[in-house]
């Protein structure tokens, strides 16, 4: 049996598929948004894509920071506007100098390559077009600057204003306006050869991305949790998480003390368990106790 012409537009009409788009105008015209994802984080999906292969090491730690939050403070009633977060870049800048080897980066084959300067990577949130997005800074040196002097790289950052893609990375950085407006039109397929390439060498990526990465939430209140970062090209991340009050032992008696959830995320291709076990305890001993361990920026 034959069809006609109007037989064949009603079957083609019927067997159109709906997107969810016309679906959601037939059905809740206002049930959802449809929300263009920023260029900024296109980046983030490239680095998560590359590095997910990665063997980690996670320390879930719980951290009494009365004492370093006091430090912060004593600094600010000194004329010092240091914030908790600066004074604890500082502290892991610090401890990193004293445990290089936390910080280790591959190097050609069955080598790692150990840097001097801690150079230490960190979100600062911006607003792009009404949206609040997580942008990098990268804090150079951090084990030689004051803590007044990282919270003023900080404060720099968050005043820069958001013109194009050249901010998409804050600090003094070596990328173009042309080159980074170039990255973010490529396909995904090709900014992965691109960034393959770049972090590829430990030189190159210590520039452009530097040897650790803090990450935080940094909230306050009732509820306790860490942070848990699964994918990242450093070889350490440091991530805080909540501050609660709960009871601590200090000195054999039972008090109320601040106590922050830090994780700790080492990759086990390049660092040993044991240089990890020695920055941990490091690191949580300082801060207990509220020192930098460096006289000359003590407050």
């Amino acid at each position: 049996m034959g069809s006609s012409a109007t037989d064949h537009v009603q079957t083609t009409q019927v067997r159109r598929p709906i997107d969810e788009e016309d679906e959601g105008r037939r059905v809740k015209p206002k049930d959802y948004e449809i929300i263009d994802l920023p260029k900024s984080r296109l980046a983030t999906l490239d680095l998560g894509r590359l590095y997910k292969d990665k063997h980690r090491m996670f320390g879930l730690l719980e951290v009494d920071v009365t004492l370093a939050r006091r430090a912060a403070r004593s600094l600010r009633s000194k004329g010092q506007s240091v914030s908790f977060t600066a004074w604890m870049i500082k502290a892991i800048g610090n401890a990193i100098a004293r445990n290089r080897a936390a910080h280790s980066m591959a190097y050609r084959k069955n080598k790692n390559i150990v840097f001097d300067g801690v150079d230490i990577a960190m979100p600062v949130e911006k607003m792009i077009h009404g949206t609040p997005v997580p942008i990098p800074l990268l804090v150079r040196e951090t084990d030689a600057k004051t803590p007044q002097a990282i919270q003023e790289e900080i404060d720099a950052a968050l005043r820069r204003p958001m013109v194009d893609e050249r901010d998409f990375v804050l600090g003094e950085h070596p990328f173009s306006r042309a080159s980074l407006r170039l990255y973010y039109s490529l396909p995904q397929w090709a900014r992965l050869i691109l960034m393959r390439w770049l972090l590829r060498n430990p030189f190159r990526a210590r520039k452009h991305a530097g040897t650790v990465i803090v990450t935080t939430v940094n909230a306050t209140g009732k509820s306790a949790g860490w942070i848990l970062p699964t994918r990242n090209m450093h070889s350490i991340a440091v991530s805080f998480g909540s501050i609660t009050k709960k009871p601590w032992v200090v000195k054999g008696e039972v008090t109320i003390r601040e106590i922050m959830h830090l994780t700790l995320t080492f990759d086990h291709d390049v660092i040993d368990g044991m240089p990890a076990r020695r920055f941990t305890q490091d690191l949580v001993s300082h801060i207990e106790k509220g020192i930098l361990g460096d006289g000359s920026f003590e407050s």
